[in-house]
């Protein structure tokens, strides 16, 4: 199945009882010295093995653990520590983790021109095989584009017994396609860009793996567990082969990030990520679903009124969002396509299909849940499209002019 993207990910393996695979992999490219990255909890789940596994055959390795109370974030902090314990001996950066042990030795074996591999410890995430890492610099949260793994080690016996929120984030993260499949498609009607079928294949192919394992996935099943775990590599080598997150990131994941640069400027412990990308999934659907009913007139948005509302909600960060924000598209050229835009609409998933599968794993399945008020909702609902100039649903909501008066809070809009 993997050999087929073995030109951006030497090697991937998923199943049950491989992590012995690791040094010998190790072994046979030559490395002599990983530096073998956990944290205090993904080093109990698989770190200690690899690190004894790696004794084992003599392979001389040296640890960081990342300690502490807080939730780890993928900041200038973790990026400067990871940057402190790395050796100039130290050559292949090995993570035993997921989302932000995956994303730091990305960003840093990149960085110090390292190759680096990855034992997942979770299914939590779909950026195992990205070439991104979600970092959160300067209090924006950001996405450059790094290095993909060189390899992948996921331990099914591992990953099925991680912890229930870990396993509805994975969930929350893929059902977000949906809606970024969506957008994409949007974007490519209304502003030409680029969709190859090829990669819009895998993405598809990647969410309907894990939809139709969603049931036995909430049971733990081992199977099913492999079917998301799958999904979410090939969301990631579809990124990957993009050379953006475009292909799984929509307005849902504009939503979470902003969610989680206000929880960050006022000091909060983030809400797992995933966790909040299946919330904004919801609500982004949400706003899908109305489309037929939208009253349509030319109501141009106040753009200087939006600008002032970017400078106070992104503080120093919006000098460098301003000069890229969003133009709105004509309200004709829009009209003119209203057709298509509804035959999106129709065939995109139903909020209450994304409801239901998420309420498998007592995932949180409104924003209260994920620690974000109704005043924070409809702020994000008008500026999260800021964040990154790319069109989605919420950029058409805007060149409507009805971001502002929607009630996407609200069960029924």
């Amino acid at each position: 199945m993997w050999e087929r993207y073995a030109k951006i990910i030497e090697r991937i393996e998923v199943g049950e009882g491989i992590l012995s695979l690791v040094p010998q992999w190790v072994k046979e490219k030559g490395f002599t010295r990983p530096l073998v990255v956990a944290d205090e909890n993904t080093y109990k789940a698989a770190g200690a093995e690899v690190s004894a596994l790696l004794e084992q055959v003599g392979i001389r390795h040296d640890r960081f653990i990342y300690r502490g109370e807080h939730i780890l974030t993928a900041d200038e902090t973790a990026i400067g520590a990871l940057c402190a314990a790395y050796q100039p001996e130290n050559d292949l950066i090995l993570g035993a983790g997921s989302g932000t042990i995956n994303d730091l030795c990305k960003f840093v074996g990149y960085r110090v021109n390292r190759p680096c591999a990855i034992v997942g410890t979770a299914p939590s995430m779909d950026g195992y095989s990205a070439k991104g890492a979600a970092m959160t610099v300067g209090g924006m949260k950001i996405t450059p584009q790094t290095q993909c793994p060189s390899a992948i080690f996921c331990d099914i016996n591992i990953l099925k017994n991680a912890p229930m929120p870990m396993l509805a984030a994975g969930l929350g993260d893929m059902l977000g396609k949906l809606n970024a499949l969506a957008d994409w498609k949007l974007s490519h009607l209304l502003t030409g860009e680029p969709m190859p079928e090829d990669i819009a294949g895998i993405m598809s192919a990647a969410v309907q793996k894990c939809r139709d394992s969603a049931a036995d996935a909430a049971r733990r099943d081992a199977m099913a567990i492999r079917h998301i775990t799958e999904g979410l590599i090939l969301s990631g080598i579809a990124m990957s082969l993009y050379g953006d997150s475009r292909p799984a990131s929509g307005a849902e994941h504009h939503l979470a990030h902003y969610w989680e640069m206000r929880a960050a400027a006022e000091g909060r412990e983030p809400v797992s990520h995933g966790l909040k990308v299946g919330v904004a999934t919801i609500y982004a659907l949400r706003l899908w679903k109305s489309l037929p009913d939208l009253p349509l007139r030319p109501k141009p948005e106040d753009r200087a009124g939006i600008l002032e509302h970017v400078k106070r909600a992104y503080g120093a960060a919006a000098d460098a969002l301003i000069p890229v924000l969003n133009p709105n598209l004509p309200f004709e050229f829009i009209l003119n396509h209203w057709d298509e835009i509804l035959k999106i609409a129709r065939e995109t998933a139903n909020p209450e299909d994304v409801t239901g599968l998420l309420k498998l794993f007592d995932a949180p399945t409104d924003a209260q849940s994920v620690e974000v008020n109704d005043g924070l909702l409809r702020e994000s609902i008008v500026l999260a499209r800021e964040r990154k100039k790319t069109y989605t649903i919420l950029q058409l909501f805007g060149d409507l002019g009805l971001l502002e008066i929607c009630n996407v809070y609200k069960e029924e809009l």
